[in-house]
């Protein structure tokens, strides 16, 4: 069984920076696979519906708006993401649950007895999977959750199938490798890991429903800007105040700082083309 190398630790922005981010987030991912959720929701007449790393709840409650008639439970191990998602979101139920801890199960149980269900219709595991320690355990963990004809669905990233052309100066090029360098933020090559992971915890479909989200398939370029570029920065600021001595760093950052205009003007560009490496499973 095949463990990640990454450490069990989220690494985000704070506060309102983060809250942009994961609203930014939000509506690019809705380009990506809206009609999927729409397709896999619409088989049950009230889908009950487990949002494993929920954080402020706005992503499934979005798609939720086109589902009159559900049951949405959302769990994250964040009590400030709860806190969020319970003011953000009026008929969800909202509790802090870490699925790798020893006792994830138990806390399951309680919480679904709180609220009188069974099973669930749907999990959504939506950009979990890169941050966690042991995947293989944690899917696992959730499959027995899932009643008779359950799907659990699974988004995450991968980029190797991040790109951007033209590429002026290989600036894009650079901030890749920055990224790629930073184990702070998670598997980013977790993607293609996932349909092994699925078949290793013990689910027998899997389907990977669609993988890559381009500027060459939504109106708006620039919410991709948003998405990938200037949140980025805001990271890379904020970790270059906490470790001033790292000057590997400090020069990311600076060069990044003094690059990023260049970047913005290139989604301006009618032949520029940037794709981010979203992926999409379902499992059953």
């Amino acid at each position: 069984m095949e463990q990640s190398t990454i450490p069990s630790k989220y690494t985000s922005l704070t506060g309102q920076q983060e809250n942009r981010r994961l609203d930014i987030q939000n509506r690019a991912l809705g380009h990506f696979d809206r009609d999927i959720y729409l397709n896999i929701l619409g088989k049950y007449c009230q889908p009950i519906i487990l949002d494993v790393g929920c954080g402020t709840g706005t992503m499934m409650s979005h798609i939720l708006a086109d589902i009159p008639s559900h049951f949405y439970v959302g769990i994250d191990k964040m009590p400030q993401q709860i806190e969020l998602a319970r003011r953000n979101v009026q008929d969800g139920i909202f509790r802090t649950a870490d699925v790798e801890r020893e006792g994830f199960l138990s806390t399951m149980k309680t919480i679904m007895e709180e609220c009188g269900i069974k099973c669930f219709d749907v999990i959504n595991c939506s950009m979990v999977i890169m941050h966690l320690t042991d995947p293989v355990s944690v899917l696992a963990h959730l499959k027995p959750l899932l009643g008779p004809g359950g799907t659990l669905i699974v988004r995450d990233i991968d980029d190797g199938l991040q790109y951007a052309w033209p590429d002026a100066g290989g600036r894009f090029a650079r901030l890749f490798d920055i990224i790629a360098r930073d184990t702070r933020m998670g598997d980013r090559h977790c993607g293609r890991k996932i349909f092994s992971y699925l078949k290793n915890a013990g689910f027998q479909t899997v389907r990977l429903n669609r993988a890559g989200l381009s500027t060459a398939s939504i109106d708006d370029k620039l919410l991709l800007y948003e998405l990938a570029i200037p949140t980025l920065l805001h990271y890379m600021e904020q970790r270059h105040l906490k470790e001033p001595d790292n000057a590997q760093w400090k020069v990311d950052y600076e060069w990044f700082r003094d690059n990023i205009y260049a970047m913005e003007q290139s989604f301006h560009k009618d032949d520029f083309i940037f794709s981010a490496g979203f992926m999409n499973f379902t499992a059953e």
